[in-house]
């Protein structure tokens, strides 16, 4: 299965389709994906994630294998070759993290970005217990300082993680 999809802004029959090609690329198995619902933070713990892109490559060609997905982490995340990182999809409509299983990545090369402190990461990343790879671009959702609510509301948002 080597065909390229058009690129673009997925609708709900394209996110089915980000999970069967997760399905077909191998990534549904149980080394790839973690077998809980995302965590929920405890209560009083400030909302912090890593929120953005990502395209499922072809292991062998490097074609594009699906539409962009919004990916979100929870939680701090460290960004190191071989780190394994677990990403959620985020449900274009409500914004919400969607039912798909999270996908497991291994980042190759991550280039990290810096203002002042580090704010935005790219790489490409194996599908942990795949062939195929995932390109990928998040920005940091920093936790808010203490005393900011809508700052918190922001985050529990970006995060997909509701209000």
């Amino acid at each position: 299965m080597s065909s390229v999809f058009s690129i673009g802004f997925p609708s709900v029959p394209a996110l089915a389709l980000g999970g069967a090609l997760l399905a077909a690329s191998g990534a549904a198995g149980p080394s790839a994906l973690a077998q809980s619902a995302p965590e929920t933070l405890s209560a009083g713990q400030a909302t912090e994630c890593w929120r953005g892109w990502g395209y499922i490559l072809d292991g062998q060609s490097r074609a594009y294998k699906s539409e962009e997905m919004l990916l979100v982490t929870l939680g701090p995340t460290l960004w190191e070759a071989g780190q394994a990182v677990e990403l959620f999809v985020l449900d274009r409509a409500s914004g919400h993290i969607s039912e798909l299983p999270p996908i497991r990545v291994v980042p190759q090369t991550p280039r990290l970005y810096y203002r002042g402190r580090l704010n935005y990461v790219d790489t490409v990343a194996s599908i942990d217990g795949s062939g195929d790879f995932m390109t990928l671009g998040l920005s940091h959702i920093e936790p808010a300082p203490a005393g900011v609510p809508a700052k918190e509301d922001f985050n529990r948002w970006a995060c997909g993680l509701g209000e």
